[in-house]
């Protein structure tokens, strides 16, 4: 029987802001933005005593909690204790899938067979690195498979560990509210609600199933499945692989001002340019967003001709889509994307039938001669065709 550990940051940002400066221990602190309209990405669990939470207004957050603490998100610390909290894991089992920048699962079954460890004593060894090497707390769930793994790590919080198996999951899992089942979006539970669906035991009654299907569709066997505790799922590494590559910005008043828009995006490409380099991944989809309102946003790609991770394609592509898309409207949020990126060395790039290396060699030879020849003046005065039509093609897309 394979054993499956679902490993799980706690109050992930927060922590690693308490990491940073232990002086933060013991008080309550959000990662957000500090404008009216900013939003809670993470709440400590002093935080969350007051009923603040993620995704909640600042604003409201205030009036639960004077005394709150108020930082904005340092993604460069996180991924940097992403990297090294996965890095710590890796030195155990290198079959581990990263889920999220702050989550994972890893098959241990060999580690617990070769080194004859009980599941809960090697849990405990891996908290008590992550927490030494990095002053963050982690929960871990232990499980046969990565859907009851995942549930237990959500059950103590923070620093729990929770063994959680078809034997026990009818006193531990199914008494849960709906809500608390992975895999079931707050847009269906008061749907299930409506028809006596409350917990997760009752998603597990074969008796609820029709009512199930009727309102979750082909997607109600498997949630059945997993409420019985039947998930054949593997840890699966090759999921380590980003696919794609993002990054987004909440502008600080609703604007239309074409300057401080190209602005964004010129700070979105290089952003998204910077991070696609860094792990060497390129790409030939590059997709934009433009939010207008907190509900109403609109999201566009398109595909290029090579793969690439260059700024200056990236912008010109995003505002190529900005200027066919944007309709007018004061902008809340912009974001670009490298869409399905691929690494760079896995990428051979087909060289154009019409080219020939002779013709490749020849182009070489002609640019030496005009460099030789503008050399002799003090401005250029003499250019390719081809280098003016791009010229034209980069002022538009850029002005």
């Amino acid at each position: 029987m394979q054993i499956i550990f679902h490993i799980d940051l706690n109050a992930f940002y927060a922590s690693a802001e308490i990491s940073r400066n232990p002086n933060l221990e013991g008080k309550p602190l959000v990662i957000s933005g500090k404008s009216k309209r900013s939003i809670i990405t993470t709440a400590s669990y002093e935080a969350r005593k007051f009923g603040i939470h993620s995704a909640m207004p600042l604003f409201q957050a205030y009036k639960k909690c004077k005394n709150l603490i108020v930082l904005p998100a340092d993604f460069e610390l996180y991924h940097r204790l992403s990297n090294e909290f996965f890095s710590i894991l890796s030195s155990y089992s290198e079959i581990l899938e990263v889920a999220s920048i702050d989550e994972c699962y890893v098959d241990v079954t060999k580690v617990i067979q070769d080194k004859n460890y009980h599941p809960v004593e090697l849990a405990r060894r891996i908290q008590n690195d992550v927490y030494e090497q990095l002053n963050l707390k982690c929960s871990i769930g232990i499980s046969p498979n990565k859907f009851l793994a995942k549930m237990a790590s959500d059950m103590k919080k923070p620093m729990g560990i929770t063994i959680l198996t078809r034997s026990n999951l009818k006193e531990l899992m199914w008494p849960l509210d709906i809500k608390n089942m992975f895999g079931i979006g707050k847009k269906t539970q008061p749907r299930l609600r409506e028809v006596g669906i409350m917990t997760i035991g009752d998603i597990a009654n074969y008796n609820n199933y029709n009512k199930l299907r009727q309102i979750i569709g082909k997607n109600a066997l498997l949630l059945y499945r997993r409420a019985n505790g039947i998930d054949n799922r593997v840890v699966d590494t090759k999921q380590n692989e980003l696919k794609s590559v993002g990054n987004s910005i909440t502008l600080p008043h609703d604007t239309l001002d074409e300057i401080i828009l190209l602005d964004t995006l010129k700070q979105l490409a290089r952003q998204v340019s910077m991070r696609a380099a860094k792990r060497n991944l390129i790409s030939n989809s590059i997709s934009i967003t433009i939010k207008y309102t907190r509900f109403e946003s609109v999201n566009r790609q398109t595909t290029i001709n090579s793969y690439i991770n260059d700024y200056e394609y990236i912008l010109s592509t995003a505002k190529m889509l900005f200027d066919a898309h944007y309709d007018g409207r004061p902008v809340r949020l912009l974001g670009i994307s490298l869409n399905n990126t691929i690494n760079k060395k896995n990428y051979k790039e087909q060289l154009n039938i019409f080219n020939s290396t002779n013709d490749i060699e020849k182009d070489e030879d002609i640019q030496i001669i005009i460099e030789n020849i503008n050399n002799k003046f003090e401005k250029t005065i003499v250019t390719k065709a081809s280098d003016i039509s791009k010229k034209n093609i980069q002022k538009k897309y850029l002005k």
